[in-house]
């Protein structure tokens, strides 16, 4: 599975992207789980791109190789019903290989649970990109889903009608599988506004980017699909 996905030159990396590294570079010494530590150590688990909410760095909606790039690891196992998270950096040079959500979205997986099940039948009718746990489960093989899990999915270059057949889709499959699916539409200026948020009446429209969170005008949106 890790045979997959690409190495590559001058590499950006955006939210939701997973990254791969020598990770016995960072320090873990706070996560108590041994379990969780050694599964980053043994290079097993992605690191997934994200912004940091403490150390807001200036610059485009990306991340260079020349930069710190923030990640995030997620442990496939709940604990008393909650999921371990541990957040940290790396320097962009030291990463080795990035996978976007649309490239996982092409992997092979089994539909073993609802979400996975989900992301089968859309994949058929739309490009999309997969994140959050059904993207973990699938680079890693890891159980990071289960039967009530949402389904993370992120679009670009869609035009508005495109965009409201997606929805109509989504929506028919929430409603006969019985989970949440949340599309993220990616703007050309790098922020991620919310699927079912477009499709509201609401003036503005709460955008998601790698280094800042803006309320961005509903009448500008359009010229940034």
């Amino acid at each position: 599975m890790l045979g997959q996905g690409q190495v590559k030159l001058n590499m950006i990396f955006q939210r939701h992207d997973l990254v791969f590294s020598d990770w016995k570079q960072i320090d873990t010494s706070t996560i108590q789980n041994e379990n969780f530590k050694k599964l980053i150590a043994q290079n097993i688990l992605p690191g997934i791109v994200r912004r940091d909410e403490i150390d807001v760095t200036q610059g485009d909606n990306y991340y260079s190789e020349n930069e710190k790039v923030f990640i995030g690891f997620v442990y496939p196992y709940t604990e008393n019903g909650r999921r371990l998270r541990f957040g940290s950096s790396i320097l962009g040079n030291k990463i080795t290989k990035l996978v976007t959500p649309y490239e996982i979205s092409n992997f092979q997986f089994e539909s073993r649970t609802p979400a996975l099940s989900a992301l089968y039948k859309l994949i058929h009718e739309f490009k999309v990109g997969v994140w959050g746990s059904t993207s973990l489960e699938i680079i890693t093989g890891l159980p990071y889903t289960h039967d009530m899990s949402d389904l993370d999915l992120i679009v670009k270059n869609y035009n508005s009608d495109e965009l409201i057949s997606l929805l109509s889709s989504c929506n028919e499959i929430e409603a006969s599988i019985g989970i949440k699916i949340d599309v993220e539409i990616h703007l050309r200026s790098g922020y991620g506004i919310n699927l079912k948020e477009y499709a509201s009446e609401s003036d503005t429209l709460l955008g998601k980017g790698l280094r800042d969170v803006v309320l961005i005008d509903r009448n500008i949106i359009e010229a940034y699909l």
